[in-house]
């Protein structure tokens, strides 16, 4: 075999390259005080969590946005639509499959 490859020869990895600090750049709209804020939402958003959880059914998992001061769910993914519609269509193959692997009886 050939020590070179197709591209050619390769110089060997010396070490990383120099980098350079990163600078910050202020926003002049941004008051001082809010530079290190990730995003402003004015009040509008409520304080909410996330919640994982694994359905035992179909072992998918589902992520809640629960409020955090009453903990209601705010939204859910999947829906409860769509983990349903899964539900259902598991056990329509589970009954698809179960049938093919049964003999048939009757004259044919």
């Amino acid at each position: 075999m050939s020590d070179v490859s197709p591209l050619g020869n390769v110089s060997p990895v010396v070490g990383p390259a120099a980098t350079s600090a990163v600078k910050r750049v202020a926003d002049p709209r941004v008051p001082a005080h809010q530079h290190d804020v990730s995003a402003i939402t004015d009040g509008t958003l409520r304080h909410a969590y996330s919640q994982l959880v694994v359905n035992p059914d179909t072992h998918d998992v589902v992520i809640r946005i629960r409020d955090a001061d009453t903990h209601e769910i705010i939204s859910e993914y999947p829906s409860a639509a769509i983990e349903h519609m899964a539900q259902d269509l598991m056990q329509y193959l589970n009954t698809v499959q179960r049938r093919r692997g049964t003999p048939r009886t009757g004259k044919g």
